[in-house]
């Protein structure tokens, strides 16, 4: 009896303990001394439906430039940036048009932003021939949400033109101790469909895969390590305080069943 509840209690602690590597971001997988350089993954983003576009339209013509550029005095509250863009932007339609001022629908869908700039200003070169403009076309920032095994749950944004995954997690205050950081789920929204990706945020060859960097309304899931499940500590301190406390129950239940 003892020799079994010795092993089970073995068995708990070895099993719920996590391990260093389960924990350490950007391993060295293979054991090198030297350094290890890395490409790490750049591309450019294609525009997808429901993507907000910021397009600014210069020109020494004041006239010209009021025209395209909306001026909001809308009050708004914390979350004053998202509103802004959202009121401000141009969203890519179910379709994947925008439509401007004057220049009215643009196909942009499957575009990047430099390729819809360019198309922006060849357009505008037909109704201003003599004019001297400037052109300038970004991503309201970069939308995501984060799911799961993180300190702060939710939907976010980075007004950036790329985000990796480890400033978008940063955001949300990082991973827990008890989320598995060596298959972290990107679910991804293409051409109507979802997708579903994986990353080992444990690799620092992680760098090099085309899902380093996220991309706008990516839904980041961190699911639990089986150390959760088990609910006994997730650190080797409070694993032996939780066996103890078991062994010590155990061994008073048993010392009273033997009484009777």
């Amino acid at each position: 009896m003892k020799k079994i509840l010795i092993l089970l209690l073995g068995v708990l602690f070895f099993s719920s303990c996590i391990p260093r590597k389960k924990l350490t971001y950007l391993q060295d997988k293979t054991s090198r001394t030297d350094s290890l350089y890395l490409n790490y993954a750049n591309s450019r983003y294609e525009v997808q439906v429901n993507d907000i576009l910021n397009i600014a339209i210069r020109s020494f013509n004041p006239e010209v430039s009021n025209m395209f550029n909306i001026n909001s005095t809308t009050q708004v509250n914390q979350n004053g940036g998202d509103l802004m863009f959202y009121l401000n932007g141009y969203t890519v339609d179910i379709e994947g048009n925008i439509d401007l001022p004057v220049l009215g629908k643009m196909y942009v869908l499957g575009m990047n932003t430099e390729e819809i700039k360019n198309m922006v200003l060849a357009r505008l070169s037909e109704y201003f021939q003599n004019e001297v403009l400037h052109v300038i076309v970004q991503l309201a920032g970069v939308r995501f949400t984060l799911i799961g095994e993180v300190s702060a749950p939710g939907k976010y944004t980075i007004y950036q033109n790329q985000v990796n995954i480890f400033e978008a997690l940063s955001t949300g205050g990082d991973i827990t101790l008890v989320g598995d950081r060596t298959s972290i789920q990107i679910m991804r929204q293409i051409e109507g469909k979802v997708e579903f990706y994986e990353v080992n945020l444990t690799d620092r060859e992680v760098v090099e895969s085309p899902y380093f960097y996220i991309l706008p309304n990516d839904v980041i899931n961190v699911r639990p390590l089986p150390a959760k499940s088990w609910g006994i500590g997730t650190t080797g301190f409070a694993t032996i305080a939780s066996v103890l406390t078991i062994v010590s129950s155990t061994l008073l239940i048993i010392t009273n069943l033997q009484r009777f």
